[in-house]
């Protein structure tokens, strides 16, 4: 059982809600059957060194959802099935009988009825959920373009951002209500073999804008060039990049944002700075303002990164067969 679950407290997520997920997403992908026997809350503890209190409140959560029963004098068993498609019709005519039942116990007839179950429909049609959209990149900087070019383009979705590495470790930040995993070519292999629902993922291609290439490509031999981002893995692309690119130029190792104690004195000394696009959003004033007192002198390059226009016609495209499918407007 200790290879079945792998708590990680440094995660932030309270342990008991970590074990519902694990036994949870076990129990609907078939590696915990119905019927099987869990452990007793004793042995589990014990196993996982963790506190009683803390597995017991596990269990609860898990029966409340249906996925567990408790049997007096037996132990804890696995309840929850994967509906068939037949049975689900069966379980949905079954709910139609019920209620059109006590519908008529009320006295209301059947054209009482079909007007009620016509209003609620279109309520319910009215206040519909937007569609739900995992983002999974391997930088942050990447991440926020990706958002923003989707809100622009896409129409109204709810948008969950999330970084590759902390999928990576946990992979039930992204729920299972979600419609829709996007991720870059690079990373959608990962992402297949972490995730259980590997059918929602959805692969892009993205790519530097011409307008990005065109201002790499413009920086000339000596010119001292400097890297400030948000994250180590956004300044390695962009180092490798301009390293290929404008290689006679003197490009500086990549510095974060919050690593440069005096900007000032960092930007003093270079010709050209390469930062994120949408840099404004989460620099400090201080360093906001000195950025664009260098832009006005200097050469401050934005890079941004797009998502191909072949990836964006095959993401728009699913996303409205989603809407149909869910009935969204």
């Amino acid at each position: 059982m200790l290879d079945l679950y792998q708590l990680h407290p440094e995660q932030g997520i309270p342990i008991y809600q970590q074990l519902v997920d694990m036994i949870l997403a076990r129990i609907k992908n078939g590696s915990l059957p119905a019927d099987t026997q869990l452990p007793t809350v004793r042995d589990l503890a014990e196993q996982l060194g963790v506190a009683r209190g803390t597995v017991k409140r596990a269990y609860d959560e898990l029966e409340r959802r249906g996925a567990i029963s408790k049997v007096q004098g037996r132990g804890t068993f696995v309840s929850y099935q994967p509906a068939t498609s037949d049975s689900r019709k069966e379980r949905a005519m079954a709910a139609i009988d019920q209620m059109l039942d006590t519908m008529e116990q009320l006295d209301f007839s059947m054209t009482e009825i079909n007007i009620f179950l016509d209003l609620k429909l279109r309520e319910r049609t009215l206040h519909q959920d937007n569609l739900k959209i995992a983002l999974v990149e391997c930088n942050p900087e990447a991440l926020s373009q990706l958002a923003d070019q989707l809100h622009r383009v896409v129409g109204p979705v709810d948008l969950y951002s999330h970084l590759l590495r902390d999928v990576e470790q946990y992979p039930y930040r992204i729920g299972e209500d979600m419609d829709l995993i996007v991720t870059s070519a690079e990373h959608a292999d990962v992402l297949k073999n972490v995730v259980s629902q590997k059918e929602k993922i959805a692969k892009i291609a993205l790519r530097m804008t011409p307008q990005t290439v065109a201002r790499i490509l413009r920086l000339v031999p000596g010119q001292r060039v400097g890297i400030l981002c948000r994250s180590h893995r956004f300044g390695d692309l962009i180092y490798g990049v301009c390293s290929t690119y404008a290689e006679d130029a003197e490009i500086q190792q990549p510095r974060l944002l919050d690593e440069v104690p005096d900007i000032t004195a960092y930007l003093s000394h270079l010709s050209a700075l390469v930062v994120p696009d949408g840099f404004e959003t989460y620099c400090p004033a201080p360093v906001l303002q000195s950025l664009r007192a260098f832009d006005a002198e200097h050469s401050l390059i934005r890079w941004r990164y797009q998502v191909d226009e072949g990836s964006m016609m095959y993401l728009t495209e699913r996303i409205e067969r989603l809407r149909e499918k869910k009935g969204y407007k």
